[in-house]
Formats: C-alpha cells, sequence, structure tokens
C-alpha cells in the first residue's frame, strides 16, 4: 500500500503495528514507527500510540516502549498497563510497581500485569487485589479471570494451600478455575488431592476439556493409580465426547510404564490412531530402562531413532541397559554404531532460574561462581540419601563418562 501512494490512516496503522506486535515483526514494527514520526498528525492518536507501546514491551525494548509512552499528550490504561507489562518482562519489578501505583484508573488485566511481577511476593499481590474489593464475581470486568491468575501463580510456586484457598472462596468457577486447581496439585505432586477436585468439577456439572484429561492422567501416574487411569482414558470418549491426543496417550503411556505394565503401553502405542512421536517412544524407553526390559527397550529404541536419528539419548539407555546385566559386547556394539553414525552424547544439562537470573549446569560442570558450597551441599544431600538406602548405578557412569 505505501509502494502504491496510497494514503494511509491512523486505525490501518495502528492494526499493522498490533500485527508487528503478534508476529514478531519487529523490523516491519520499527519501519511503520519511522512513519508515523516522519508523518506528525497522527502523533496525538492514543490507539496508535497504545500499539507502539504494547509492541515495544512485547520485545522488552521498555525504553523506547518509555519514550513513545512520554510522548503521548493523552493515556489511558491501556497505555498504563502495557508499560507496566513492559516492565514486569523486561524484570524491572520496581519500575512496574511504581507505574501501577501511579495509574488512576485499574481494570482486571492492569492487576494481572501486577501479578505477573509477583514470583517471590504472591502475597503482596493477592492483598492489594482484596483491599480493592475483588470478591472472584463473575460480570463484564470478570473478578473471575483474576481469581484464575491467583489460583495459577500460587500453584506454580508451589503456595499449595493458598492457591486452594482462593479456589474454596470463589463465589462463581469458570471452566480455567477447575482447570489451573486440578493441573496444579498435579505439577506439585498431588494427585489424589487432584482427582478429588475432578470429581467436584463433574458433580459440578462442568463440563471437562482437554486440558482437564491430561491433568486427570497425569495425577494417576503421581499416584500409581494404574486403574482409575484406565477409566479416566476411556471415558474421555465414552462419557465426555473428547477426542483424544497425542499427550493423553502419552500420559497414559507414562503412567503403565511406571506401573510396569509395559506389554500394555507398547500396544496402546501401537494402535494409537495417529503416528506416535519421540514423546511416546522416549516414555516406553525409559519404562524398559527401569524394569530392565531389554528386548522392549531395544525396539522402542530403533522407533525413537526412526524420528531423531540424530538423538543420543536411545543409544545412552540401550547402552546403560546392556551394561546392567553384564552384556559388554553388546554395549561396544551400541557405541561403535554411534561413532559410524557421527552421533555425539550430549553432555547432562540443567538449569534453575533465581531472581530472575537463570543459572545453567553441565555435567561435572565447575565453572559457575558458587561452585565450593554447591558441590558441599551435593555431598551433604549424597549423605543423607545413602542413609536412607540410596545405592548409585556405577554402570551409568562406567558407561558414559
Amino acid at each position: 500500500m505505501m509502494n502504491s501512494r496510497l494514503e494511509l490512516d491512523e486505525v490501518m496503522l495502528a492494526s499493522v503495528v498490533n500485527a508487528c506486535a503478534s508476529l514478531c515483526a519487529l523490523k516491519e514494527g520499527l519501519q511503520i514507527h519511522a512513519h508515523v514520526i516522519k508523518n506528525n498528525k497522527f502523533s496525538d492518536d492514543i490507539v496508535l500510540g497504545n500499539a507502539l507501546v504494547d509492541m515495544y514491551s512485547k520485545y522488552s525494548s521498555v525504553s523506547e516502549a518509555r519514550r513513545v509512552f512520554d510522548r503521548m499528550p493523552v493515556r489511558n490504561v491501556v497505555s498504563e498497563t502495557s508499560m507496566v507489562s513492559g516492565y514486569a518482562r523486561a524484570a524491572s519489578i520496581k519500575a512496574a510497581r511504581f507505574m501501577f501505583w501511579k495509574m488512576k484508573q485499574r481494570n482486571v488485566v492492569s492487576w494481572n500485569a501486577l501479578g505477573y511481577t509477583q514470583n517471590n511476593e504472591n502475597d503482596q499481590a493477592h492483598t492489594q487485589v482484596l483491599k480493592q474489593g475483588f470478591q472472584f464475581q463473575s460480570g463484564v470486568d470478570s473478578d473471575v479471570f483474576i481469581g484464575n491468575s491467583l489460583i495459577d501463580m500460587y500453584m506454580k510456586c508451589g503456595s499449595i494451600e493458598d492457591g486452594s484457598r482462593i479456589f474454596k472462596n470463589m463465589m462463581e468457577r469458570d471452566y480455567v478455575s477447575w482447570n489451573s486447581i486440578i493441573v496444579g496439585f498435579t505439577q506439585n505432586g498431588y494427585g489424589e488431592e487432584a482427582l478429588e477436585i475432578f470429581q467436584k468439577m463433574l458433580a459440578c456439572g462442568e463440563k471437562p476439556d482437554h486440558v482437564t484429561m491430561i491433568g486427570v492422567l497425569c495425577a494417576c501416574s503421581h499416584a500409581g493409580l494404574v486403574e482409575e487411569g484406565r477409566l479416566y482414558f476411556s471415558s474421555m470418549t465414552k462419557n465426555h465426547s473428547l477426542i483424544l491426543e497425542k499427550d493423553h496417550y502419552y500420559c497414559m503411556v507414562d503412567l503403565l510404564g511406571k506401573a510396569g505394565c509395559l506389554n500394555e503401553a507398547r500396544n496402546l502405542i501401537e494402535t494409537m490412531p495417529m503416528n506416535p512421536n519421540a514423546v511416546v517412544w522416549g516414555s516406553l524407553l525409559a519404562a524398559c530402562k527401569v524394569h530392565g526390559e531389554i528386548e522392549m527397550g531395544k525396539h522402542a529404541a530403533e522407533k525413537l531413532l526412526e524420528i531423531e536419528p540424530r538423538n543420543s539419548g536411545p543409544y545412552v539407555l540401550l547402552s546403560s541397559m546392556y551394561a546392567e546385566v553384564g552384556r559388554w559386547g553388546d554395549v561396544v556394539r551400541v557405541r561403535k554404531v554411534m561413532r559410524q553414525q557421527g552421533v555425539i552424547k550430549q553432555l547432562g544439562c540443567s538449569w534453575i532460574e533465581v531472581q530472575k537470573k537463570v543459572n545453567v549446569f553441565l555435567a561435572k560442570d565447575k565453572r559457575h561462581p558458587h561452585k565450593n558450597h554447591i558441590y558441599s551441599v551435593l555431598k551433604m544431600l549424597t549423605k543423607q540419601m545413602k542413609l536412607v538406602g540410596y545405592i548409585s548405578n556405577a554402570n551409568d557412569f562406567e558407561v558414559y563418562d
């Protein structure tokens, strides 16, 4: 349109900026912004200004978002909420809160943006919500949305009691409320509690969706409830008219594999209406490793390598299984195949986020600035594990290191 020299208006420009934000097209967004600056007649449009602030905020270009914000002659709750979200994404927590408390008007989205900043200070966000008199009722500006956000926030931080209290105090709930509490219990290892909530959900007449059933099946897996898992799995199509998806099959394979029902897990994979992915075969392979089922593990590894031929995981697990039973010839054979295929075992890696900083750890990695303290804690934990009967598997280290 610009090449055709057609005249653009502020509505059209705002729509394009929103599209750039959604499509991660920052380069194009910058071009539109440059066009806006050249055409000074658009500088007073609040909708276009809000779109630019939102775009820069989503890209964590908070300084540029602030420049646009400061130049806007008129602002509203959308402008300010976008800035709160932008500061939160950029981990500028104090700036986000300062902007929030300066707002003359706040809505549900504003409070949710504030909640985004409360990683380790959940109670502050919750307290402020209560001070504003939100009672989690439904309506035009639904307080149910805030209640759901608080449940999700508390559960993700492991504050089970607080999340449960919010759920119980909600005057009305929607399917997101139920899913948040069920999945929250499941992710924190409270499988039986998650299933109790699910039964209450059904008793209230609420229909489960695909997310609900993923939470339910994972809950059965965590709690080792095989028969219950079978019933819930079959009830998806029989009772709830839901179409089984890959995630549901994965949950069921994981449940059966942990319980040692390996033949049933394999049959389930082979009868899936869609092609099993690497996650499903990987789950079966891991279960075979735990239960020492070498031949089925070999089959699972072969299927997994058909999907991901450069994945070192199947070789590593299969080699370990052979080593555990003393089949050293097979261990050598697997290593030889790895070399021939040019597959290199990736170092074990884990990471944890602390105060907005991601700490990455590799196997035998001693580059972390707090390595001495970390390894002293690991030694202490290892001693405690041995006191309760933990025995390390030397084969795992012999085969891969």
